[in-house]
């Protein structure tokens, strides 16, 4: 997977949203963006905040919050879904690092909820025809005043999109964008354009009960392993399927926990056994690591983390629950999954 806290999406696209940024705000140097986006969360927050400000489309209709990840096509390597409302603190720390905090806040004054859909590389490829993310949001957005500020704008176009209606895009900066007054659709092509609606695997919806924020990756094995293999731990996870999410302990912690399928319940006792000699090690080996401190973690932090608490048996699922974290805490282990796992 690219890397989630710096690259899920390419380095270009941070840079284009920068320009745009400037050039809605009559081309002052009102910075959005002091540095590169840094992950997926932040795509979605930055680029609502510019719609917000600057977009328009044709009414479409708004689905229950809960069905927003049914409005995402197939085929993608992260799907995510987020409150942004209730996962406002730890969102302030995933996505928000170069960002002030009075845009922030106006992106989150607008949207309620949001599911991404993050495409890997190897399903992408001439910069137009080939989806890269697409991103449905829901909240209050200002169609009216989008409409405005995109009929004058010398870099958006009003596109026919091949289902009929319209969108707007720029080819400049290689984004397609429809908003609505309560939808708002974004993606780097058609964000109309007919596609098979993705579902989520088998156990996800029972997964995620009381979460603020949680998602599933495809192809999760491969990932998942080189990461730990990152952290000198030489266990190999046949993960069918991966789920992630975070629910708010208390005012200031969270709960992280995740939930992969393996391929039997026999393979899935058989890891409870490894995982145990496993966290010998890795206790073992964080006794001469420091605390998780601001700075970025080392493998042998992350693995402390990870490793704390033995998972739990359910049948093929094993579910690892991590101790409660702050939210800063929580942003780098992503930032060191994101740096590992690639």
């Amino acid at each position: 997977m690219k890397k989630i806290g710096q690259e899920i999406l390419p380095q270009s696209h941070a840079i284009r949203l920068h320009r745009i940024a400037s050039e809605f705000h009559g081309g002052k140097s009102k910075s959005l963006i002091k540095t590169p986006c840094y992950s997926v969360y932040s795509v979605v927050l930055i680029l609502f905040f510019l719609l917000v400000s600057c977009a328009s489309a044709p009414k479409i209709s708004s689905p229950a919050d809960e069905n927003a990840l049914a409005l995402l096509p197939v085929g993608a390597r992260v799907y995510l879904w987020a409150d942004t409302v209730r996962a406002r603190p730890l969102l302030d720390v995933l996505s928000f690092q170069g960002v002030s905090g009075k845009n922030a806040a106006q992106v989150l004054d607008n949207t309620k909820s949001a599911a991404v859909a993050v495409f890997s590389d190897d399903k992408t490829s001439e910069k137009n025809n080939s989806r890269q993310f697409f991103i449905a949001a829901l909240g209050n957005y200002p169609r009216f005043k989008a409409n405005l500020s995109f009929t004058f704008s010398k870099s958006w176009k009003n596109q026919k999109s091949s289902t009929g209606g319209n969108y707007w895009y720029s080819h400049a900066d290689n984004i397609a964008l429809v908003l609505g007054d309560k939808l708002a659709l974004v993606s780097n092509t058609d964000p109309l354009a007919a596609f098979s609606a993705a579902s989520a695997p088998e156990g996800f919806a029972a997964f995620n009960h009381g979460f603020a924020l949680a998602g599933w990756m495809n192809d999760s094995a491969e990932y998942i392993n080189v990461f730990l293999a990152s952290m000198g731990i030489p266990l190999q996870i046949p993960a069918e399927d991966f789920f992630f999410g975070a629910k708010k302990e208390d005012e200031d912690l969270w709960d992280l926990i995740f939930k992969i399928k393996t391929p039997s319940a026999i393979q899935a006792r058989s890891l409870i056994t490894l995982f145990s000699i496993a966290r010998l090690f890795v206790m073992r080996a964080a006794n001469t690591q420091g605390e998780a401190t601001g700075e970025p973690l080392s493998p042998q932090q992350a693995a402390a983390l990870l490793f704390a608490n033995t998972p739990e048996l359910d049948e093929a699922y094993l579910t690892l629950r991590i101790d409660s974290l702050d939210a800063d805490k929580i942003a780098l282990l992503f930032n060191m999954f994101s740096i590992y796992s690639n």
